[in-house]
């Protein structure tokens, strides 16, 4: 086997030669840096694991959304690309179909509106939106949002649930059309794009 046994008052010692001893310390080297890494990832994993208890955070919030907003019982519609940064923050702007103020014949106006602003997010999905509103005009209004989650995805168990639709309805009545009419939303997450390199 290539040991060489030698005694030294009264006591055996092994002796190994150097090839043996260069592999064994290898494979020695290799374990426990594998066994720290390995021993690391699951220590991460388990820290960021998302907690049962509170499912939903503002990361919940993020991407891009497309939104559906709809005044009253169907007298205007909104068409608006979103997007929420993960952080609070949230940007959107897209056009409004509404009735031509004075117009007897059904004519339709169809203009740009804006909002930014920042979110709030609750462990149960609900939340609040605070915002700008720039109307078709220039002028600015503020509104506030109430929202909750209706569905939602997680990839990986480690990461925070992603929101795929949100259903929000303004507090006050709309700040753009006339005549207190109520204002809902439908956000639906749009996948993520990766383009082809």
């Amino acid at each position: 086997m290539g040991e060489n046994v030698t005694e030294k008052g009264g006591t055996s010692e092994i002796e190994i030669p150097a090839k043996e001893k260069k592999t064994m310390f290898s494979k020695k080297r290799l374990f426990v840096p594998a066994a720290l890494i390995l021993t690391a990832f699951f220590g991460v994993s388990a820290a960021n694991a998302q907690d049962p208890s509170c499912p939903y955070s503002l990361a919940s919030l993020q991407g891009s959304y497309a939104v559906l907003v709809n005044y009253g019982a169907s007298v205007a519609i909104g068409l608006q690309p979103e997007f929420l940064d993960g952080k609070g923050n949230l940007t959107r702007t897209g056009v409004l179909n509404q009735p031509t103020a004075g117009s007897t014949t059904g004519a339709r106006t169809v203009a740009t509106v804006s909002s930014k602003g920042t979110y709030t997010v609750n462990c149960n999905g609900s939340g609040t939106i605070t915002r700008i509103v720039t109307r078709p005009d220039g002028s600015t209004a503020s509104a506030i949002d109430d929202f909750i989650i209706t569905a939602a995805s997680n990839k990986f168990f480690w990461l925070p649930a992603i929101a795929t639709t949100i259903v929000d309805a303004q507090r006050d009545p709309s700040v753009i059309l006339p005549g207190g009419v109520f204002v809902t939303r439908v956000h639906t997450r749009l996948s993520d794009y990766i383009p082809n390199n």
